[in-house]
């Protein structure tokens, strides 16, 4: 149901190499990513190449690398530098190899960006262009957000585990900013310590059932980034050997970033009506109808996590999203 990956796409996203992966006060460059998925989806050329200049008008520069041999994890201003570096490893080592390498260093780090460091690696991924999958891994690694060690605690739900750290954090008064902003408060704050802990066990389908329906109960901007991190993280899974350990980082940010959300409310487990029946044809699009590259990157994303899971909960997600879009 998804559409080849076209000549047009592919320069469109060579041609935003110029920018930055940040803007403003650090807003993500969504560029590179809303163009593969908008090719997936079956945009025109028209299309894609409004949605570029929408954007250029916008982004910042990429800037000069500093001449760093080996940039340092979560310094931003070596994000040139993290380029040029994982340019030569890729041509040295191809794609998989790389991947396997570096991963297991980024993964603690998979806050990044809100999520979008991995959103964009994903995508990169699936271009198979080494430029871009070089540029994806600048970003995750300049912007390379740790949340402390990973702690376990035995007998604890995934559902106990948000909703007791929900309620913590219910009321509290984030300092102005934007989602990065408040996960990177979080962390410093002492009663973060209360919820640091997770479940021992973790299941792909129980998390990306807790994403989903997050996401659905609130059309929440910050779990959105939810919804499309992890279907992110799913697709590079294969490249990663420790996938436990990856699902454990990917919680830890995940809960991190709900209790910084707009909707703190506690998760259900009361299920979904099973009445959605899938029309990604149509829906393909009116998300692209809708020139919203978040709203774009979501119906994509879910799109992909029902192939690999077949959930309920991510129809519901989109049409819920469809349904709201303005």
């Amino acid at each position: 149901m998804y559409q080849a990956l076209t000549t047009t796409g592919l320069e469109l996203i060579r041609k935003s190499h110029r920018f930055g992966p940040t803007f403003g006060p650090r807003f993500s460059n969504h560029l590179p990513m809303a163009i593969t998925a908008m090719q997936r989806l079956g945009a025109s050329t028209a299309q894609m190449e409004k949605e570029y200049q929408r954007a250029a008008d916008h982004l910042a520069p990429l800037g000069e690398a500093l001449g760093v041999d080996t940039p340092t994890l979560g310094e931003k201003t070596h994000n040139a530098d993290f380029v040029a570096y994982y340019c030569i490893m890729l041509g040295k080592l191809g794609t998989e190899e790389t991947l396997r390498r570096i991963l297991p260093s980024l993964l603690p780090g998979i806050s990044a960006g809100a999520f979008h460091g991995v959103i964009r690696l994903a995508y990169a991924v699936e271009l198979e262009d080494i430029d871009e999958i070089s540029h994806a891994l600048a970003y995750w690694s300049s912007g390379y957000t740790p949340l402390g060690a990973l702690s376990f605690q035995q007998d604890l739900s995934p559902q106990d585990d948000l909703n007791q750290a929900l309620s913590l954090f219910h009321d509290h008064t984030y300092q102005k900013g934007i989602i990065i902003d408040h996960v990177e408060e979080l962390v410093t704050l002492e009663k973060y310590q209360a919820i640091a802990s997770q479940p021992d066990s973790l299941s792909l389908e129980g998390v990306a059932r807790i994403v989903l329906t997050q996401y659905s109960s609130s059309d929440d901007f910050t779990l959105l980034h939810g919804v499309t991190g992890f279907q992110a993280l799913l697709s590079l899974l294969p490249f990663i050997e420790d996938q436990n350990a990856a699902l454990h980082y990917f919680w830890q940010a995940y809960v991190a970033a709900a209790c910084t959300a707009e909707y703190r409310e506690p998760h259900s487990n009361q299920g979904l009506h099973s009445d959605v029946v899938a029309d990604w044809s149509h829906w393909f699009q009116q998300s692209l109808e809708t020139e919203n590259d978040h709203t774009i990157k979501l119906i994509y994303s879910c799109a992909r996590l029902y192939d690999s899971l077949r959930l309920p909960e991510a129809l519901h997600a989109v049409e819920y999203r469809l349904e709201n879009a303005s």
